[in-house]
């Protein structure tokens, strides 16, 4: 049985074979969760949302990484979710919402990961990805919010070699009443 708490080479379960911005994310994920479990368990009104939590963050960053290399979904598990009954169905307690509440409730640790959060999106290589796999841009959507990281990424502008453009000159064939060209004398006052 795989312990909860992933190996310190193998942020939250990705390969060694992950592509550099979903292991970076990870990475970023992976202290997040442990802020919030060393925190939250100090705080009654947020300690039952740690697990819940960490859950969450742990899912985001396999999706992120799906997303990014278009490994597929395990289908089984979805059916077997979809198949419970209302009454088997168990509600988590929904967590707080506003922007960058995490970084309010725990305040200059959580802003650290708000800052590594903002360095990576900004970075050309990762607005590229996500510009090529807006489903990555949906998981990240719910975590930036809940650090107060700006949602809007910037596109990237990549400027093309400007074509070659020949200016070829028509000539008014079959129109009457034209010809030539016409120049307009000014009349000087």
């Amino acid at each position: 049985m795989k312990s909860f708490m992933p190996a310190p080479n193998e942020p939250f379960g990705l390969p060694d074979t992950a592509p550099e911005l979903a292991r970076r994310f990870a990475m970023i994920m992976a202290g997040l969760g442990a802020l919030i479990a060393r925190r939250f368990l100090k705080m009654p009104h947020l300690s039952r949302f740690t697990m819940q939590l960490w859950v969450y963050l742990n899912r985001a960053t396999r999706r992120f990484y799906r997303a990014l290399t278009g490994k597929p979904v395990k289908i089984q598990a979805t059916r077997a979710r979809r198949d419970r009954t209302d009454a088997e169905r168990v509600r988590p307690v929904a967590l707080p919402s506003g922007r960058g509440w995490i970084v309010r409730e725990l305040g200059w640790e959580a802003a650290a990961y708000l800052g590594a959060m903002e360095a990576l999106l900004a970075e050309v290589a990762t607005r590229t990805a996500l510009l090529e796999q807006p489903k990555a841009g949906r998981i990240l959507r719910p975590i930036c919010r809940m650090l107060g990281v700006s949602v809007a990424v910037p596109p990237v502008v990549v400027r093309a070699e400007p074509a070659l453009v020949v200016e070829q000159r028509l000539e008014p064939v079959g129109l009457p009443g034209v010809v030539g060209d016409c120049e307009v004398a000014g009349t000087g006052g």
